[in-house]
């Protein structure tokens, strides 16, 4: 795999490819769109909420111990 750069605009969801790299017509390609348009937002992220969830796996044992014994056998 390989990587070409070029800028282009996109007018109705469509990006011409430049003539130089016509070669790539009718090929599979992975895109990557960097805009500087402040206008378009991302996507805030969903915020993750793990009050509810109980973990067992350690429970009984202080973690700080855990640790210091994992740094011991380093």
């Amino acid at each position: 795999m390989y990587a070409v750069e070029f800028e282009a605009d996109i007018r109705n969801g469509i990006v011409k490819i430049p003539e130089i790299y016509r070669q790539l017509n009718n090929a599979h390609a992975k895109v990557v769109v960097m805009v500087s348009d402040e206008r378009i937002t991302a996507k805030s992220e969903t915020e993750l909420d793990f009050s509810n969830t109980e973990i067992k796996s350690f429970s009984g044992q202080d973690a700080l111990d855990i640790q210091k014994a994992m740094r011991d056998e380093w």
